[in-house]
């Protein structure tokens, strides 16, 4: 047997005690073995269960793998792996989830229960504007706390300064949070590093200056963005405070004022990151901004800094890595020495007034990953210089600028761009072959390039992966595939005119937005469109035919924006509903065309009663059903069921019978445009009180609000959003924004009767107003002068007699005037703005009429007897006179012959003149003698 050694006797000495200790303490490690298998506290698991019950069970999904007796295998929760005790508690939501998914009702205190908890995160949750739980500032081992974007409301609780192991705070995101008294509490986190209070409202905080210079020296994060400060930069304590130390300083979106001073950041040598962007900054970024050799972001968007931009350039660290100073006025040219700035990663110049063409040597820049130069006035082409070593640019824009395309047409370019912008950027004639290569392509817009081409094959496979697409205002030829559903997630379509034909291809299920107006698109609507979730459906200015098909009934549940105006639909539109007049969907719980707030069907051929559709399209804001074939009475439930609606226009159509009353309910209505149907009745005076019309400037009232939000979005990406009105005799167009200007009365080419009421002057805001072709009678009211933001004014072929007021004169915008064919009379009236009328045919047609601008003369205030006999249909004077005699002698002969030949009437006849003339003889003399003594005694 060979010889132990004396390590190996050792250790065989000792298995006897190693084992007898095993044996007494093995319950021990029994009960930590299981710790470390990570199952929870009995007590903290029922609080973590009394915590769930107070969340709303619509909004629960997120706890519901909660279940079971380990809770430290629960979602979201994070024990200790040496005493099973709760440590960490993230029920953050993720931002790509949709609310239904996230949190409300109040917050358990039984969470208290978790003693040991030092991470709690419960952003992007929705606890319905209640006030943040004062039992927060309860947890003596927090370290952690994050409760953005939760929809907290009220004030920040100061119980929050007991946190005193806090490092981590981020309150921010809480739109209606503010703190008023800071200084109690925020000083008191002396181990705080990130502290996050943005959108907190601070206006009322009149100490939080002070409490700047209070935050602990550990503070190296600081956020208040969008908190409503007011002051100037130079009068933070940042340069001799305890905020040296900073690494990230955020102040943007404040009301920050004045110049950025010399000495502000000069001892801030830690600084890496500065945003101060939106704010009223003036002037250049002082000299010492150079000492801060760490600074690698500066933001300065939306500010006023001005200046030469290669000085600015000249005053920042040579390791800058990304530069944001869009939305100023900077000039000047880009310097050629802008490649030797190899750390650029990101450069956003938009907006600003840079001249020149893009220095060749930007082709340098290795790191740059963001290019943004849009909307300045920079010229000059764009060569394959200008990329040569951009392998990591993803996002470009040159957009709104004077550049040319010039690479070759095999140019494979070294990047792979996700974000492409070159709108107005000359990119044609031909389709940009090197997009081939670019397969990544999340947004691509070449609006405006000047493209005459036809669309390539491999174009819908190269964008396979595309979000948003917009190649509007081109000449791009081709057809559109049958089914756009590969593009998967695509939100928007923009593909407005151009000349693409084919019939409305199948559309991708998640599509948000389709411009396909001013093209020819033609043929029936599709009975699928493929999608459910489409908002806004362009399809103006095509060749659309055939009737709606009724099976798009459910498919648009979501859609808000409607336009079909100009194409070729006829028949009526489908009756999207299904029990009675209920007008809920076949698939759920929506109202059909319960989001609509814009219609259009202008000029089509669209028939039948008006549509019962519409009634359950509560946020109706715009309807445009002119140039149809509609037919039958108005209904009086459009005041009621429409109550939002802003734009009416219903002219050529066949509407008859009278003009409901309600309709004057109408609050929001700013165009009436009933013109051209076979309404008849009178014009009732309570239909004068349209209270929008008669405000004086509607656009800044709340109104419009929804169409208003709803036209700026369609403003500045898609085919102009338009409105049509019949003014000054012709037919205007008012695109975007501005047809908010526009308040209009339209009832002409009617049946109407009787006078135009007196009430009409209480529209102030009316901007046209056009009554013509009706059989309206009476005068013109005198109280017209009310419409004091009149610019024209239609009475003409109608009934109206009497004098033009001379009130017309006061309503100094009016430049559009016809009174023609009517029966007026009278001097025409002069002076003010009526001085500017010289064309005579406003008046034509009303031959009693005189004076200027007609030829006829007025003898002095009256009008002649000839004046009056004149008529319009001819005769002279010589037939007056004959008619004249001829009834002068058969009125004598009628009396003289009877007296004559009746014995009984001639004797009558004589008493009863006697009789008369002895009374006036007796009243004579009686009013002779009290004159006489009237005068006697005087």
């Amino acid at each position: 047997m060979a010889k132990l050694t004396s390590s190996t006797t050792h250790g065989v000495l000792l298995l006897p005690l190693y084992l007898l200790l095993l044996h007494i303490f093995s319950p021990s490690l029994s009960l930590e073995t299981t710790k470390l298998r990570g199952s929870c506290v009995a007590s903290e698991r029922d609080a973590l269960l009394t915590f769930k019950e107070g969340i709303n069970t619509l909004h629960g999904r997120l706890l519901s793998s909660w279940e079971g007796q380990d809770c430290c295998k629960w979602r979201g929760v994070m024990c200790s792996n040496k005493t099973g005790h709760v440590v960490k508690l993230n029920l953050q939501v993720d931002h790509d989830r949709l609310l239904p998914f996230s949190m409300s009702n109040d917050i358990s205190p039984s969470l208290l229960a978790l003693e040991h908890l030092n991470y709690l995160d419960l952003s992007f949750n929705d606890f319905g504007g209640r006030q943040i739980p004062k039992f927060m500032g309860s947890f003596k081992n927090l370290k952690y706390l994050n409760l953005s974007n939760a929809n907290f409301g009220g004030s920040v609780p100061p119980q929050l300064g007991n946190l005193t192991k806090l490092l981590h705070l981020d309150v921010g995101g809480n739109y209606y949070l503010q703190s008023v008294d800071l200084v109690a509490w925020l000083p008191r986190l002396s181990s705080l590093k990130h502290l996050d209070l943005s959108y907190v409202n601070l206006s009322a905080a009149v100490d939080w200056v002070q409490v700047l210079s209070m935050l602990p020296t550990s503070l190296r994060v600081l956020h208040l963005f969008g908190c409503s400060l007011n002051a100037t930069l130079a009068s933070l304590p940042l340069y001799s405070s305890n905020l040296t130390a900073l690494v990230t300083l955020d102040l943007e979106y404040n009301d920050f004022q004045g110049p950025i001073s010399d000495g502000l950041l000069g001892n801030m040598t830690s600084l890496k990151e500065l945003r101060l962007g939106g704010n009223d900054l003036v002037g250049m970024i002082p000299e010492t901004m150079k000492n801060l050799h760490k600074l690698k972001v500066l933001d300065l968007r939306w500010n006023q800094i001005s200046g030469d931009i290669a000085e600015l350039m000249e005053r920042l660290p040579h390791k800058m890595q990304s530069l944001y100073l869009r939305g100023n006025y900077l000039n000047g040219s880009l310097p050629n020495w802008i490649e030797n700035m190899t750390s650029l990663s990101t450069l956003d110049l938009g907006y600003n007034s840079l001249i020149g063409s893009i220095p060749s040597g930007m082709g340098k820049l290795t790191n740059l990953n963001y290019l943004d130069l849009s909307s300045n006035q920079l010229v000059g082409m764009i060569l394959e210089d200008h990329f040569t070593s951009l392998t990591r640019l993803e996002m470009l824009d040159l957009s709104n600028n004077s550049l040319t395309m010039g690479v070759h047409l095999n140019w494979i370019p070294p990047f792979r761009l996700k974000v492409v912008y070159l709108s107005y950027c000359k990119l044609g004639p031909h389709f940009p072959a090197w997009i081939q290569s670019e397969t990544n392509i999340t947004f691509l817009v070449m609006s405006s390039t000047g493209i005459i081409d036809r669309l390539p094959d491999w174009f819908w496979n190269v964008i396979s992966q595309v979000k948003y697409l917009d190649l509007s205002l081109n000449q791009i030829s081709g057809v559109l595939p049958m089914t756009l559903e590969f593009l998967s997630t695509a939100k928007y379509i923009i593909l407005h005119s151009n000349q693409l034909k084919g019939r409305l291809p199948k559309l991708p299920m998640d599509l948000w937005y389709l411009d396909l107006s001013r093209n020819y698109i033609s043929g029936p609507l599709p009975l699928n469109l493929g999608t459910v979730e489409l908002n806004y459906l362009l399809l103006s200015n095509n060749l659309i035919n055939e009737t709606i098909p009724s099976s798009l009934c459910n498919q648009l549940q979501s859609l808000v924006v409607l336009d079909l105006s100009n194409n070729h639909i006829s028949g009526q539109l489908p009756q999207c509903w299904t029990n009675g007049n209920s007008f809920r969907a076949k698939s759920g719980s929506r109202y059909i065309g319960s989001n609509l707030v814009i219609v259009n069907f202008y000029n089509n051929s669209l028939s039948g009663k008006f549509p019962l559709f519409f009634q359950g399209c509560q946020y109706l804001s715009f309807l445009d059903l002119s140039y149809n074939n509609f037919f039958g009475n108005l209904p009086a439930w459009i005041a009621t069921r429409l109550p939002n609606l802003v734009f009416l226009l219903l002219k050529y159509n066949m509407f008859f019978s009278y003009i409901p009353i309600k309709l004057s309910r109408l609050d929001c209505l700013q165009v009436l445009d009933l013109g051209h149907n076979n309404l008849s009745g009178i014009i009732d005076p309570s239909l004068m009180n349209f209270k929008a019309m008669t405000l004086t400037s509607p656009y800044t009232s709340d109104l419009n609000t929804n169409v208003a939000y709803i036209v700026d979005n369609i403003d500045g990406f898609s085919d102009p959003f338009s409105l049509f009105v019949i003014i000054k005799g012709q037919i205007l167009e008012y695109q975007n924004d501005k047809i908010f200007f526009m308040l209009s009365l339209d009832l002409s080419e009617n049946g109407l009767t009787g006078e135009i009421p007196k009430e009409i002057g209480a529209l102030a805001g009316l901007k046209n107003l056009n009554l013509s072709s009706n059989q309206l009678i009476g005068n013109i009211p005198e109280t017209i002068n009310g419409l004091l933001s009149l610019e024209s004014l239609d009475l003409s072929n109608n009934e109206l007699f009497g004098e033009i007021p001379s009130t017309l004169s006061v309503l100094t915008f009016l430049s559009h005037l016809n009174l023609s064919y009517n029966n007026l009379s009278g001097r025409i009236p002069s002076g003010g703005q009526l001085e500017t009328f010289d064309d005579s045919t406003i008046y034509i047609g009303n031959n009693n009429l005189c004076g200027p601008p007609t030829s006829k003369n007025c003898s002095g205030n009256q009008t002649t007897i000839s004046d009056l006999l004149e008529h319009e249909d001819g005769y002279d004077m010589s037939s007056f006179y004959l008619s004249m005699g001829l009834g002068f002698a058969i009125g004598f002969w009628m009396v003289f012959g009877t007296l004559l030949f009746k014995r009984a009437w001639r004797t009558t006849y004589f008493l009863l003149v006697d009789n008369i003339c002895d009374k006036i003889y007796v009243f004579m003399v009686f009013k002779w003698a009290r004159l006489n003594a009237r005068i006697k005694k005087k």
